[in-house]
């Protein structure tokens, strides 16, 4: 069972409580109903920073949060963790895009698992709860972030005009080599400079695979039986663009600039959890 959580700004909770919790003198029984109710539901769903490394309680900690790979598809990330060796009410799941960054809870739940439908990619640690209860520390940090190559490499016609993305490292080479596999590469039709599917042209590009494209916005790639891929695109400076790789592994790139017959690539972003369309934030 999983329940949603408002969404809340800790430090402003916290200087809500300390301004109740600072008037001087003698307090009215009901001040300090409101105060004790207050603190309640701040220890059960804050704590004193968005660092959420802050003391907890006294029950076990959360041990082996993980992604469970095998599970997670499109945008929707799955968590999961042990649980701890004594009763509990359930687990709090707490997230950032980034680490150091802005962490949030982002549910409650009474299993060790959670589905995340997720905007980007980011960083999980989870705390057991009973009561007012907490564990003593947050698990271990679990992530899905995506592979992130910073370049400044020139697809240029004619020459090493093919991109190859993979895991470890952005590829370059040339499309008219049948020994390089191009997830895509640069053309030209008339006088626009395009971008091509790696099997396009087989005949004149023939070591491309099967993949697709699609103009990029945000952090997820589109499904993939959304139109938005297509064979082909014209890449301009700034731009994002996704890849639907043939292996059922999603990439991303950024343009830097365009030239008559060249292409200049910034960066790239490999998503090594298969069938997962999540990215960075930010691809350098």
């Amino acid at each position: 069972m999983e329940f949603e959580l408002i969404p809340m700004k800790m430090r402003h909770l916290h200087r809500r409580l300390c301004n109740m919790v600072k008037l001087p003198g003698r307090r009215e029984k009901g001040n300090m109903k409101k105060v004790i109710a207050t603190f309640a539901v701040f220890l059960l769903f804050g704590a004193c920073s968005d660092d959420p490394s802050s003391p907890g309680g006294t029950l076990p900690t959360v041990t082996n949060c993980r992604i469970q790979e095998d599970q997670c598809k499109g945008d929707t990330v799955v968590v999961t963790w042990d649980p701890v060796s004594v009763q509990v009410d359930g687990y709090r799941v707490w997230y950032a895009p980034t680490d150091p960054g802005n962490w949030e809870i982002i549910a409650q739940v009474e299993e060790n698992t959670l589905q995340h439908i997720a905007e980007k990619t980011g960083y999980y640690c989870v705390e057991a709860m009973k009561g007012l209860d907490l564990s003593e520390n947050l698990s271990n940090k679990a992530d899905n972030r995506s592979e992130v190559h910073l370049l400044s490499d020139t697809l240029v016609i004619g020459a090493a005009d093919g991109l190859s993305f993979n895991e470890s490292h952005t590829a370059f080479g040339s499309s008219a080599d049948d020994s390089f596999a191009q997830d895509l590469y640069i053309d030209k039709e008339g006088d626009t400079i395009l971008f091509y599917r790696g099997n396009f042209d087989p005949s004149s590009h023939p070591g491309g695979t099967s993949s697709m494209l699609a103009p990029g916005g945000g952090c997820v790639a589109p499904a993939p039986e959304s139109s938005d891929w297509k064979n082909s695109a014209a890449p301009q400076e700034g731009s994002i663009f996704f890849v639907q790789l043939e292996d059922g592994h999603y990439a991303s790139f950024w343009v830097d600039t365009v030239s008559t017959n060249s292409v200049v690539i910034n960066s790239t972003q490999y998503q090594a959890i298969e069938r997962l369309r999540l990215f960075n934030t930010f691809l350098f």
